[in-house]
């Protein structure tokens, strides 16, 4: 499922001035004097999730179903003995958790989520909501409020789920009273359907506030591998439960081991298209994201910016402080790379080696923005990074060529890459310098290098 990761600090910005950006740590949030959108909406899912725990416990939505199926027990411990071992099975939810662009984080709570709630209800969907959100990940780098929120959006997700199966169940109660098993797999996928659903509609807001992009904008985190991950969890989720009822407390375990396995193999296929020092995309993984955004920006559907930089004093780290200080300065670049850009933006480290970071930032109208997103890129980079062997901080900087992608887009996505180069390289002699255009004799040449074929391509 989506969790809307960290909250991010507010910014100020002045015609002619570089954004500001000051990131809200701990109980921060509580002090403001003047609340954001983004905070107001994190306290209103915090009491949402409250008020809606509070009102399915009072109207004891907790199904008998999720008792635990030993011998020899008593109703009542048999359903505790249930709750307690779905909740604690459910802490599980954090051993698998990938960070996207723009904050957000696809986590493996799903299918514990919804077969907690399939089988006791909205009040064990609250619960398991509150408990498989739980991970390391979070307790290192997330502030309290983004913490607080990903836990109401998990409990009101699965309450809504809960709470759509059990009129499911109701609907279903006479036409299907002669097939349990089938009314039994549509109330599951009713229920992950609704925690689906809720869940995307409380995180959608939380990101469009969050990356300063439009609803439509934010709600493309909905990708066809988000869909896929959505519709597999909950067939996971419905066979969890069904083998708990059909064979016994320990199927789900198995189910599980089956799973991770599975998704073992396709974790070593998704690696391909990731660098494996930063968890980035590589050359495999950026060029369809490029292709895509220079096709939508010739049919005029939507403007672009491609960035190309280049760590500047990077070789003297990593002369200086051996190749594992080095490693770490490209870790920590890496992160703050994703942190600055949008859900909707692609983050690549090309050619598995060396210093150089690609992006495509996707829906920016203009030169203006992709300079002002350029420059607030550049001002993280150039904060310091702490190298925890020597106990030292140390600073890059970056060079930046930008190239603007529109209706008048005619390069290729490798010619865009190659004047993107072209830019990076008059920014570095510069010196750590931003250079989207020039005057018209340079842009004209530049194009004209650009469109050039490489030795490698000439082959």
């Amino acid at each position: 499922m989506f969790a809307s990761g960290t909250v991010p600090s507010r910014t100020s910005q002045r015609p002619g001035t570089t954004v500001a950006v000051r990131r809200a740590v701990g109980l921060q949030f509580a002090l403001e004097v003047v609340p954001s959108k983004l905070t107001l909406w994190v306290v209103f899912q915090i009491l949402a999730a409250g008020v809606g725990m509070t009102a399915v416990v009072a109207a004891g939505y907790l199904r008998r179903e999720i008792a635990l199926p030993w011998p020899g027990l008593s109703p009542q411990a048999a359903l505790i003995g249930g709750l307690a071992f779905w909740l604690g099975f459910g802490l599980l939810g954090g051993i698998r958790a990938a960070e996207r662009p723009g904050g957000s984080v696809m986590t493996f709570s799903m299918p514990f989520i919804v077969a907690g709630t399939v089988l006791g209800g909205p009040v064990a969907g609250g619960l398991m909501g509150l408990v498989s959100e739980m991970e390391i990940r979070e307790l290192r780098s997330q502030p309290l409020r983004g913490i607080l929120s990903n836990h109401a959006v998990s409990m009101l997700a699965a309450i809504a789920g809960g709470l759509a199966g059990e009129v499911a169940r109701g609907l279903l109660a006479k036409p299907l009273a002669g097939d349990p098993t089938l009314a039994f797999f549509i109330v599951a996928s009713v229920t992950a359907f609704g925690f689906a659903l809720a869940n995307l509609v409380l995180v959608i807001p939380t990101l469009a506030m969050r990356s300063d992009v439009s609803l439509r904008e934010a709600s493309r985190i909905i990708d066809t591998s988000v869909r896929t991950t959505f519709l597999a969890e909950g067939i996971l989720a419905w066979l969890m439960a069904a083998s708990y009822l059909a064979i016994g407390w320990w199927a789900p375990i198995v189910s599980i081991v089956l799973a991770l396995i599975i998704w073992q193999a396709h974790n070593r296929l998704e690696a391909l298209r990731h660098d494996e020092k930063t968890g980035l995309l590589n050359d495999l993984g950026f060029n369809p994201a490029l292709a895509a955004a220079v096709d939508r920006a010739r049919s005029g559907e939507q403007r672009a910016a491609v960035l190309l930089l280049d760590l500047d004093h990077f070789k003297t780290v990593n002369d200086t402080y051996l190749y594992e200080s080095g490693d770490e300065v490209l870790r920590v670049t890496a992160r703050r790379l994703l942190a600055a850009v949008r859900a909707t933006d692609a983050v690549a480290r090309l050619n598995r080696a060396g210093d150089e970071f690609s992006l495509v930032l996707n829906d920016v109208p203009d030169l203006a923005a992709a300079l002002r997103l350029a420059t607030r890129i550049q001002d993280r980079i150039r904060q310091p990074i702490r190298l925890h062997a020597y106990e030292i901080d140390v600073h890059v900087d970056a060079s930046v060529g930008i190239v603007m992608l529109d209706g008048q887009t005619t390069l290729s996505p490798g010619e865009v890459m190659k004047l993107a180069n072209v830019r990076m390289d008059r920014g570095k002699a510069l010196g750590s310098g931003i250079v989207a255009l020039g005057d018209e004799d340079t842009v004209a040449r530049e194009e004209r290098l650009a469109r050039r074929p490489t030795p490698g391509e000439l082959r």
